[in-house]
């Protein structure tokens, strides 16, 4: 079985991006602002002594079903001679991680939260060809988030078959 665990992003106020996904999608955090220091960040950093916190982050679904749906916000802390960042308003074509995308169930309220706790809304918020609405907005540092609000039409269940036990979609 294949899936995916987190999204990791990393972050210079890691304080005020955790704050911002709790308030605007009801994550909860698993553990915040915690320490790591090991052989694996040295060789992924490409230095020595490497420090790191890690504050974590689960959405209500990942939490009653116990995974997924994580968000890893890291923050270096070592005293690096200079750590690149991405331009404050990098396009979203560029090559790498584009965007973060979550299901919503209100994506108007959503909007306005988010442009309270310090995001933009960079797109109108679009019906799309499957009635879906979708928007794209800017966390307060810049990566970008995809709002899909589904329709009713388009939304499928996941169920279980009796006899083979494996899971099958269901469609409404």
């Amino acid at each position: 079985m294949i899936s995916i665990r987190h999204m990791g992003i990393y972050v210079k106020d890691i304080l005020r991006l955790e704050a911002f996904y709790k308030t605007v999608f009801d994550m909860v955090t698993i553990c915040s602002n915690a320490p790591d220091q090991n052989n694996l960040l040295d060789e992924l950093l490409g230095v020595t002594c490497a420090e790191i916190v890690t504050t974590k982050l689960i959405t209500p679904y990942g939490r009653q079903n116990g995974q997924g749906d994580m968000l890893e916000l890291v923050k270096i802390t070592s005293k690096l001679n200079e750590i690149p960042q991405l331009p404050l308003d990098y396009p979203i074509f560029m090559t790498g991680m584009g965007h973060l995308a979550f299901e919503i169930d209100d994506i108007y309220r959503t909007v306005e939260v988010i442009k309270s706790k310090q995001g933009v809304q960079k797109t109108k918020i679009h019906k799309m060809c499957n009635n879906n609405l979708c928007c794209f907005c800017r966390d307060p540092e810049g990566n970008w988030i995809e709002l899909i609000q589904r329709h009713e039409d388009n939304k499928v269940e996941l169920g279980i078959n009796a006899l083979t036990g494996e899971e099958t979609i269901k469609q409404p």
